[in-house]
């Protein structure tokens, strides 16, 4: 199967895999956010974030950035997505990840990029990593503005975000809180909680 062809495959699998958190927490399936919806807009995300990057740090290559993005989540095209409480009875999952995301087929700079993201070997993947847990943090708040209980989502994605970005030091963190702090301001989870409070019977 030809590389294109392949790429074409995973697209269409992801884009139909809802993610899993959003079905448990009652988001009916027809709206539930898709592995490939999470996908493009920590893509997004990424992108923002490593073009204000390179502004003060020329060494940031944001092709590679975008690159990571692009396939963070590739592998579960074949395993699905797999739920946080799953994921905690499984030892090394991140070495099943990168196993699972060399059977894909990509070509050996991909799979280099996967594990650099992984397991947080550069200062690109730390940035991708951020970006894929600030994308469920947001989504989290949109489905908890319409109503959805995603309460514990939030909270629990805020820290790690704000974990992650004590990652960050020196001028490249400064850039990256600048980005990213009026985002968890924008949901706050008070806010939210007091909303749904409200919307509740």
């Amino acid at each position: 199967m030809s590389l294109l062809i392949n790429a074409v495959s995973i697209v269409d699998t992801i884009l139909n895999t809802p993610r899993i958190g959003w079905i448990q927490r009652g988001i009916p399936q027809v709206i539930a956010e898709s592995v490939g919806d999470h996908v493009l807009l920590t893509s997004y995300i990424t992108l923002i974030i490593c073009n204000e990057v390179k502004r003060i740090n020329d060494t940031i290559d944001v092709s590679k950035c975008v690159s990571m993005a692009l396939i963070h989540d590739a592998h579960e095209a074949l395993a699905g997505n797999v739920g946080n409480n799953v994921r905690l009875l499984i030892n090394e999952w991140r070495d099943l990840e990168a196993r699972l995301f060399d059977e894909l087929g990509f070509p050996e700079e991909l799979r280099n990029y996967f594990r650099e993201y992984r397991y947080g070997l550069s200062v690109e993947g730390r940035i991708v990593n951020l970006a894929d847990k600030l994308a469920t943090f947001i989504r989290a708040c949109i489905y908890a503005k319409t109503g959805y209980d995603t309460r514990e989502l939030i909270i629990n994605y805020r820290e790690l975000v704000e974990k992650l970005l004590n990652e960050f030091t020196d001028n490249i963190g400064q850039v990256i809180n600048n980005i990213v702090n009026p985002i968890l301001s924008w949901c706050d989870d008070r806010t939210v909680t007091s909303t749904l409070s409200n919307e509740s019977p």
